[in-house]
């Protein structure tokens, strides 16, 4: 099934993405959406760290059957069910679940998604600890964007990722630490969790200017997309 002709996605739903982030998230979308189109048909599909929805609604638009989404956010979650509903989006078609990505992934059964979207959770936590969860799961297919750090074996660098503004109420946290694998790493969680492995390819994406993308086209992040074997 082919992808929908009309407008670029980003111009349907002109709510999502400002002109700040225009470019990267459109270029984005040919990564995780149109490279990926058929994976999405009728398809159950959990979306970690969804936001302001962009996602979740790329998914449906692209034909998934059913979509929920997992953020941490309040404010960011309010805003996507709003966002949804002015968009006329059938209310049983999504779910918007307000919590920690981690203890969500807990809480969810075996074999509820055929689909997983990772796009910005996967640095945020132990490596080992996510594939664990995407073994756990069972979905056909995860689509993993993620920050990839360099050098040789498989490891992890970790970074202090720094928070602008007040901290949470009652802690002294400025920032969230930053786990980034390198390749070596995600191909060998991926050997031990019994996933096969693709790499989307952006430097066929026929891209001529790579402003907003520098780190995709440095091959600093990267899409992939994994098969459970």
């Amino acid at each position: 099934m082919d992808a929908p002709e009309a407008w670029h996605f980003f111009d349907r739903y002109s709510r999502f993405g400002s002109p700040a982030e225009a470019i990267r998230s459109r270029h984005r979308y040919e990564a995780i959406i149109s490279s990926n189109y058929e994976l999405f048909h009728d398809a159950r599909v959990l979306n970690l760290h969804s936001g302001d929805g962009r996602w979740c609604m790329a998914a449906l638009d692209a034909g998934a059957a059913h979509v929920a989404g997992v953020e941490a956010s309040r404010k960011a979650v309010e805003a996507a069910r709003s966002t949804f509903i002015e968009y006329g989006v059938a209310s049983e078609s999504y779910q918007f679940i307000e919590s920690d990505v981690s203890a969500a992934l807990k809480a969810m059964e075996p074999g509820a998604f055929d689909l997983i979207v990772c796009h910005q959770s996967f640095e945020l936590s132990d490596p080992r600890v996510f594939f664990g969860h995407f073994y756990r799961l069972a979905p056909k297919h995860v689509i993993l964007d993620t920050a990839v750090s360099r050098g040789e074996g498989p490891i992890v660098r970790f970074d202090l990722k720094q928070r602008y503004g007040a901290a949470p109420n009652g802690t002294r946290r400025h920032g969230a630490i930053v786990a980034t694998p390198n390749h070596e790493l995600i191909a060998f969680l991926c050997e031990y969790f019994r996933f096969g492995w693709r790499l989307i390819d952006w430097q066929a994406m026929g891209i001529i200017d790579w402003t907003g993308v520098h780190d995709y086209e440095r091959g600093r992040r990267r899409t992939y997309v994994l098969d459970r074997l």
